[in-house]
């Protein structure tokens, strides 16, 4: 008799829970689509009034999305002011040599600071993760006196040797690289392995999750840099997309339609692998963070 009663009551408060939590999910859906929308709103307006060849003559006073007479013309103009093919190898370059580096060196600092048994670990450590509060607009004057004494400035060395490690990807990999049992690295050392081969042969299998999100994360971060390539590079040959493209968008700032042209061709690449791999950035960083 008690254990019906108590069945009874958990039914009870199981079907009196059920409208708050739809209610609940509801609400937080509605959030999370005005913020998608807020988000997704600007660069539908913006591919549209780059595919408008009026935009060059006016602006229309309300947004529009979707355009009134849709033509090519914007992107035929900037392409043909600019070496658009130059532009995208040189960023290929710098995005896939600073990316490979990068995933590289902070994966095994990453692993060092993981698994490593040294004195001052936790210390160095700290002042490692210290580098990220420090902005980049102040450590920019002496990378560029550092990389004008190397004879690298205005070349795409300069943009990639800057950045093959970073604070960012250390933490990342070193979460990540933590929650490997220490039981397979010790089974591995006891069958004669050396510190390299379990590296690659054990610890980067196991962290291709973090990698593509880290891989995603820095290519967009040097896809999109502007203002270090305007420092070092002086010469158009060597000058990234986003920097060609931002020259140009200044030089054809009386035709809105040809700058909002460019600056699709600029981000179009990164939302596309974006879009592609975001699965493996949301799984990345979820679990690099379940163990301390």
């Amino acid at each position: 008799m008690i254990s019906k009663q108590n069945c009874l009551r958990e039914a009870r408060a199981r079907s009196s829970r059920r409208p708050r939590g739809i209610v609940t999910q509801l609400t937080l859906l509605a959030v999370l689509s005005l913020g998608a929308m807020a988000m997704i709103l600007p660069f539908v307006w913006m591919i549209a009034t780059s595919l408008s060849r009026q935009a060059n003559i006016s602006m229309p006073r309300d947004p529009s999305f979707w355009p009134p007479d849709p033509s090519l013309f914007n992107y035929r103009v900037a392409s043909a002011n600019l070496p658009v093919a130059r532009l995208y190898l040189n960023s290929i370059i710098v995005a896939g040599g600073s990316t490979i580096g990068y995933l590289l060196f902070s994966s095994m600092t990453g692993y060092a600071f993981a698994k490593g048994r040294f004195r001052g670990k936790s210390v160095l450590f700290i002042a490692f993760l210290s580098t990220l509060l420090i902005p980049f607009e102040t450590r920019m004057i002496p990378l560029y006196l550092l990389m004008k004494k190397l004879a690298l400035t205005d070349t795409l060395a300069a943009l990639i040797v800057p950045f093959l490690v970073g604070g960012f990807g250390t933490f990342l990999l070193r979460q990540h690289i933590t929650t490997i049992p220490d039981d397979l690295i010790d089974a591995a050392r006891i069958d004669g392995a050396g510190e390299f081969r379990i590296f690659w042969t054990i610890i980067l299998p196991l962290c291709k999750s973090a990698l593509a999100a880290l891989a995603i994360v820095n290519v967009i971060w040097r896809w999109n840099d502007v203002l270090w390539p305007l420092l070092v590079i002086t010469t158009r040959e060597n000058q990234t997309l986003t920097q060609g493209l931002a020259a140009a968008g200044r030089a054809s700032g009386v035709f809105p339609g040809v700058a909002l042209a460019t600056a699709v061709l600029a981000v179009g690449p990164v939302i596309i692998a974006y879009l592609i791999l975001q699965r493996h950035i949301i799984r990345g960083v979820a679990t690099s963070g379940l163990k301390g």
